[in-house]
């Protein structure tokens, strides 16, 4: 490759001490020459050995003791000396000629955005096997960008502003959706995708995931009502709200209707994850776990939007009481 442009990854951090050697060895042993690309490393105030693992891989290592995940990426990539902004995250590894082939699409595309999916582990649980429905790594769900894997010129990241540093999670799609806002292609691409070592193992760490990535969903309502699984939340939590109330009024006909309705938003995602990673479904019990996780997914949703519906309520009785 002629004319490399210098790159700088991004990696945020916080108690990453079982997972960021794995992840750092695997970028400094790139097919990308070394001399062209730095690694900088932000902590977010871990209390584990993060920091002192990272410095022994990282070019740099900063500190950003506080701040969302948005404040944390927009730290590193403010000391960033490449023209190319790479970002992933503590817990990925990525493949040996991962920044070789993220810059080859930059310079083929200009004006243009880069993202992976996620592939499952090798030896991965079925939670995480059905969730990714990516062993292969030759496809990918998502159609925005995702913080494991993004390409980007520095200059278009300057264009559109950086990452949002007031939400909590959702900072990628936020940036990829003011990607294309501002003239910005955005394309996710499979061979771009990394295997993600915290995907969630349990059926409890998948929800309590999913809580958090959807306590935005009230603080960011202008965006969220362009969301269609923010709309297929609100549908599948007003069933479960009904089911609860008819089942404590003895109505078990109507618990067991509403509970079957329920099964139409979940059943909507099913079929998209599905479509879009042309997984080959070969038995029922392959479809009953897919649709099992939809069900916790949107789950996890629902008490994740309650629970920043009940936060935003108690910051508004705050600031009517001063």
């Amino acid at each position: 490759m002629n004319n490399r442009p210098f790159c700088s990854v991004i990696i945020p951090a916080f108690n990453e001490e079982q997972n960021i050697e794995e992840c750092l060895l695997s970028l400094v042993n790139q097919s990308y020459p070394r001399e062209f690309y730095e690694i900088i490393v932000v902590d977010n105030g871990s209390s584990d050995r993060t920091p002192q693992m990272a410095s022994a891989y990282a070019d740099l290592v900063l500190e950003k003791p506080d701040g969302n995940v948005g404040a944390v990426r927009n730290h590193g990539i403010a000391d960033a000396s490449g023209e190319v902004i790479i970002c992933t995250d503590a817990d990925c590894v990525v493949p040996p000629d991962w920044i070789e082939k993220g810059v080859t699409l930059l310079k083929d595309n200009p004006h243009h955005a880069f993202g992976g999916g996620l592939r499952s582990r090798e030896g991965a649980g079925w939670v995480e096997k059905y969730w990714t429905l990516n062993e292969s790594g030759k496809s990918t769900q998502q159609r925005s960008l995702m913080g494991s894997s993004i390409f980007m010129w520095k200059k278009d990241f300057a264009q559109v502003g950086g990452f949002n540093e007031v939400i909590t999670s959702g900072e990628d799609t936020d940036l990829s959706e003011r990607a294309v806002a501002n003239s910005v292609a955005v394309t996710v691409s499979a061979e771009l995708s990394v295997a993600h070592l915290g995907c969630a193992d349990t059926i409890g760490d998948f929800i309590r995931r999913q809580i958090w990535h959807s306590e935005n969903y009230i603080l960011d309502l202008k965006n969220s009502l362009k969301d269609r699984v923010f709309w297929l939340t609100l549908i599948y939590l007003g069933c479960l709200t009904t089911a609860l109330v008819t089942f404590f009024e003895a109505n078990i006909l109507a618990t067991s209707i509403t509970l079957a309705f329920a099964q139409v938003p979940s059943g909507i995602l099913s079929i998209k994850r599905i479509t879009r990673s042309a997984w080959q479904v070969n038995s029922i019990g392959e479809m009953s776990k897919i649709m099992a996780l939809d069900n916790f997914y949107l789950i996890g949703r629902s008490i994740g939007l309650l629970k920043g519906a009940l936060k935003t309520t108690s910051r508004l009785r705050s600031r009517l009481d001063r």
